[in-house]
């Protein structure tokens, strides 16, 4: 076969294959057309509707005829030989036809040769030319069935469950029998969900070709609802629900719907157990939903039930930490210590997964306070005594107990050092008195002590509180005589300038006074500048009195520093006393009797209550004289006690310094600066002596002033201070030995120095009490002299007074010049008793009174007045003469047994007085339910200082007295007693015991009152007169005159009636016990 034949045969049947494949698809597609038809009919009529029974046949046949017919004609259309040459030469573009023109020939059989030759030239252009046969379809034709292709496809998947059975049917032409689901499945089933959620039911492979219905009830009854697409949404479930779905062939379960609410703690119970440090029982709180309020590290029991079951419940902390509650249901607890203030929520996980809302809770301490801790004595920075002890009241107090209580010093510069004065503190206050002994310690002039308290509670966390930081500095003699000295001046400067004030009042009185006796009809100006008059003079008495008050104070200072001797101190006390009897009752009764005067306005009682007012202010200037020349008198002394006490203090700090250079641990340098200390203090020494040389007079001190010129050339002489010098500048090249030597010999002569010193001050009050006991017994030979001449006069007194009233002036103004004479001379004053001016004072009002009877012309009380007048008189010597016999036999310098006895004798008068006193403000606290007002406190104050200074004047009698020092153990006891009251009086605690400690001191004072009657019964001397009779019991008679003594005291009588009541019957009560 010819290559031509088989292209001619290949190319005709790829022709003739394309024609009958289109005609085969167009058959399909006529097919698939059918079968969708059907199947829309299907869908349209329902599958076992008779009508798709006749659409299958009629699609089935026509489905048929269509497609013979189009294969026919794809048959008729089939292509021969001769068209598959001819489309060879039309598509090779042969004009010649050669492939056409070859089959022809060989059809007809024509000459083998020219076929042959056609064949080949055929053959020839075949294998030169490539022919393409037309393609099946054309792209838009491939486009058309791939896109009915997919299409279709993708109806069958999507529909294919509908799809299959119609096909079937179409298939078969038979109906395809029912066969219905004999249950329903249903989702969700039985379920529980939270209020307010939403819940699906829908139907779990459905019967497509049923229709369903959901059945449901809240109550009793149920409700039907068709369903779309076999589910219903219920959009918010509100509460349980029962249901069920149900077809025309089947029904479901029936199923419940389970509606919870939101989780939540129905109930909470919180039992809190305090640390056991606070002592604090558990607590059980049932109202705070949560919220907890306790103490740091207190255990927490939390306990809650909730509304619904709970899987999982757990506290949720502000800083991330969880802790888990233990249980189960709807009960769940834990516990924890609380550790710090925090918020948190509680975090609860019910069975579906819900959480709670979460709501905020708070964990707040309760706070521990801190423990606070005060001195409450002194309470201030102050200034060291020579005793070197600092007594301190401290208080502190917590919540909840206090451990550990230290005092912490600091000298100068060096490390803080603390002193446990009590580790176990029971209870949650504590009330301390401690004594700083400061001793040991071994300070130096100028050293500064920095000292506080500190004290921490029992808590775990040992808070600490301290106290306010003072300063206790040790001073040198120096500074304490310039303070001293200070203050002096300014107390002597505010009493002379109430002197002054005095001078212009009584000046305006005065022309006030004889206004009204020469117009007794006084208007409301009068009365106005009067009553002004009045106000100015009380306030006077009451600045003397303020100054009292501080110059006893500095009396204190005094004897806390010990910087002077016995006798002088005891003669400043007395300047006080003097003081504090400036304004006296007798002005205060002249007042009184003044604005009661002013008030009736009566001219008679007026000017009557003038002429009392007058003398009264005189003897209140009188008085403020007499003290401003005391106060004067004895700055020469107190010059003579500071040099002295600088030269006993420089001999004391270089015998100091000379012990310490000897151990090689102290630094020179240190030591040398020492030693600079001390010749500072050598050089201030010597400009005291200077001072007091300038306050010695040339005539009257003239022994004196030999004795301390004498010392001053001495001094200069010796040169202790080249030797202190030479001792500081080997002591700083570390020539130990040779500063030794230096120190030695400056201390060979500070200690003739002193004792020098020391003569001079007896010498000094040698003379002193010389002067005063000439001038005792001067005043005596006058005031029997007066005495003498008034008995005459009271013989010639008749009906009319006037023969002797001249006489009787006389003699009045007779006694005023003694009295100024006698207390012109130097500290007079300071010997005479108080009974002196009790009686003096008697005497001049009995002289006032007789010269206002007579200008009245009541002369029947003349006689009376006469007899006053002399009793007071013989009183006035009788006292002088006591004093004079005490100042014989040393009572003036405090030593001697008659002298202890009179000092005890008085200072139990003063105890009776206090006991007194505390007796009545103990009834005034209880009546006012424990509370103190200001005045009360003011009184309590008093009262304490006065305990003070009897304590005070004991140490001074057993410091110096050898006879009080036989009686030490007794002694000490009273001290330690009064000490102790007056520590509670300052800090305003006023209680059974207090008084009770008070009537030990009365009844120690009189065991040794009795103790040294007994050991020496020959010393004792008898003050009787023949009016006077003594109980023969001890100790009765020890009580009588305390008890006489006291209702005498000028403080008794200034308390109002109420205490005044409650004061005789403490009086009955002891007079009671003593029998």
């Amino acid at each position: 076969m010819t290559l031509f034949e088989r292209a001619l045969k290949r190319y005709r049947l790829k022709f003739n294959s394309a024609l009958m494949g289109r005609a085969v698809v167009s058959c399909l597609l006529i097919f698939l057309a059918s079968i969708h038809i059907y199947y829309a009919s299907w869908l349209g009529f329902g599958q076992r509707n008779p009508v798709l029974l006749y659409i299958n046949m009629t699609l089935r046949t026509g489905t048929a005829l269509f497609s013979i017919y189009l294969l026919l004609r794809a048959y008729n259309t089939l292509w021969d030989n001769r068209k598959t040459a001819r489309w060879m030469d039309i598509t090779a573009g042969n004009d010649d036809d050669i492939f056409q023109n070859l089959y022809e020939l060989r059809e007809q059989q024509e000459s083998p040769e020219v076929i042959d030759l056609l064949a080949i030239q055929a053959d020839k252009r075949i294998e030169e030319l490539e022919l393409k046969p037309p393609a099946w379809f054309t792209p838009a034709q491939i486009f058309f069935l791939l896109f009915f292709l997919v299409g279709t496809i993708t109806w069958w998947a999507m529909s294919w469950d509908s799809f299959k059975p119609a096909f079937k049917q179409f298939y078969t032409n038979k109906p395809e029998s029912i066969v219905y689901k004999e249950t329903i499945e249903i989702s969700p089933g039985n379920i529980t969900i939270g209020r307010g959620q939403e819940v699906l039911i829908e139907v779990q492979n459905p019967e497509t070709r049923l229709e369903h219905k959901l059945y449901f009830r809240y109550d009793k009854i149920f409700r039907e609802l068709a369903l779309t697409d076999w589910r219903y949404l219920f959009s918010s479930v509100e509460t349980d629900i029962e249901y069920y779905i149900a077809n025309s062939v089947a029904s479901s379960d029936t199923f419940k719907i389970t509606c919870l609410d939101e989780p939540y703690a129905r109930q909470w119970r919180t039992q809190i157990s305090p640390p056991a440090y606070t002592g604090l029982s558990t607590v059980v709180d049932t109202l705070s939903q949560g919220n907890i309020e306790a103490f740091l590290h207190s255990l927490v029991n939390l306990n809650i039930q909730t509304n619904i079951p709970i899987k999982q419940a757990q506290m949720r902390f502000s800083d991330g930490r969880t802790l888990p509650l233990k249980g189960s249901g709807n009960s769940f607890s834990t516990q924890f210590r609380v550790q710090k203030a925090e918020t948190w929520y509680l975090e609860l996980i019910d069975e579906l997964g819900r959480k709670n809302r979460p709501e905020e809770k708070s964990i707040n301490i309760i706070t521990d306070s801190p423990p606070e801790i005060r001195i409450l004595f002194p309470a201030k920075d102050t200034v060291l005594d020579q005793r070197m002890n600092l007594p301190l009241i401290v208080s502190a107090n917590d919540d909840f107990g206090l451990r550990n209580l230290q005092l912490v010093y600091q000298i100068n510069d060096a490390a803080p050092q603390s002193i446990t004065i009590k580790s176990v503190i029971p209870g949650k206050i504590i009330n301390l008195d401690y004594v700083f002994d400061l001793a040991p310690f071994g300070l130096f002039p100028g050293d500064r002590v920095t000292y506080w308290m500190q004290v921490w509670d029992n808590s775990p966390m040992h808070q600490k509180a301290e106290s306010t930081r003072y300063v206790a500095r040790f001073p040198s003699i120096a500074e304490i005589y310039q303070e001293i000295e200070q203050k002096e001046n300014l107390k002597t400067s505010e009493l002379q300038s109430a002197m002054e004030q005095a001078q212009d009042l009584q000046q305006e009185f005065e022309q006030k006074r004889r206004e009204l006796l020469k117009d007794p009809q006084t208007d409301w100006e009068d009365k106005k500048q009067l009553q002004d008059l009045m106000e100015r003079q009380e306030d006077l008495a009451d600045q003397v009195d303020s100054l009292a008050e501080d110059f006893q104070d500095l009396i204190n200072q005094l004897q806390n520093h010990q910087a002077l001797s016995e006798d002088v101190l005891q003669k400043m006390q007395k300047i006080q006393e003097l003081m504090e009897e400036i304004a006296n009752d007798d002005l205060r009764a002249a007042m009184d009797k003044m604005n009661r005067a002013l008030e009736n306005m009566n001219p008679e009682d007026l000017r009557k209550a003038m002429e009392n007012f007058k003398f009264s202010m005189q003897d209140f200037m009188d008085r403020i004289d007499q003290t401003l020349d005391l106060l004067e008198s004895i700055k020469k002394e107190q010059a003579m006690e500071k040099a002295l006490q600088m030269a006993s203090e420089i001999e004391k700090s270089q015998q100091a310094l000379k012990d310490r250079s000897s151990d090689p641990n102290n630094k020179a340098e240190n030591l040398a600066k020492d030693q600079d200390n001390i010749s500072s203090s050598y050089e201030e020494l010597k400009q005291a002596l200077q001072d007091l040389d300038r306050m010695l007079d040339s005539n009257k001190d003239r022994d004196i002033k030999q004795q301390l010129q004498q010392l001053q050339q001495d001094m200069q002489q010796s040169k202790p201070e080249s030797d202190m010098k030479s001792s500081a500048s080997n002591l700083r090249a570390n020539k130990r030995s040779a500063a030794q030597s230096d120190m030695e010999s400056a201390l060979q002569k500070m200690r003739r120095f002193t004792l020098k010193m020391n003569e001079m001050k007896q010498s000094m009050g040698g003379q002193s009490q010389q002067e005063i006991t000439a001038a005792m017994q001067r005043a005596i030979r006058e005031l029997l002299i007066f005495s003498t001449n008034h008995e005459k006069l009271q013989q010639r007194l008749g009906r009319d007074p006037y023969p002797i009233m001249q006489e009787l002036i006389a003699q009045y103004d007779g006694l005023q010049i003694l009295l100024n004479k006698f207390f012109s001379t130097p500290q007079v004053s300071m010997f005479v008793p108080p009974k002196f001016y009790i009686d003096l004072t008697d005497t001049n009002n009995a002289y006032r009174d007789l010269f206002i009877q007579v200008s009245e012309r009541q002369y029947y009380q003349l006689p009376q007045q006469m007899s006053n007048i002399l009793k007071g008189l013989n009183l006035m010597v009788y006292d002088l003469m006591q004093a004079l016999n005490n100042a014989s036999s040393g009572g003036g310098g405090g030593g001697g047994m008659q002298s202890l006895m009179q000092m005890l004798q008085q200072m139990g008068e003063e105890q009776m007085m206090m006991n007194m006193l505390t007796q009545a403000l103990l009834k005034q606290l209880q009546e006012q339910g424990g509370r103190m007002d200001a005045a009360m406190q003011r009184q309590v104050q008093k009262l304490a200082s006065d305990q003070q200074r009897l304590a005070d004047n004991l140490k001074r009698a057993l410091q110096n007295d050898p006879e009080a020092q036989k009686q030490a153990s007794t002694i000490k006891q009273i001290i330690e007693e009064a000490e102790a009251v007056a520590r509670q009086l300052r800090s305003n605690q006023l209680s059974p015991d207090t008084l009770r400690r008070q009537e030990n001191i009365i009844s120690r004072l009189l065991d040794a009152q009795r103790s040294i009657n007994k050991r020496d019964t020959t010393q004792k001397r008898k003050a009787e007169t023949a009016t006077q009779q003594f109980p023969t019991d001890a100790s009765q008679m020890d009580l009588q005159q305390l008890r006489r003594a006291a209702m005498l005291d000028d403080s008794y009588k200034s308390l109002p009636n109420a205490w005044q009541q409650v004061i005789i019957k403490y009086l009955k009560l002891l007079s009671d016990q003593a029998q």
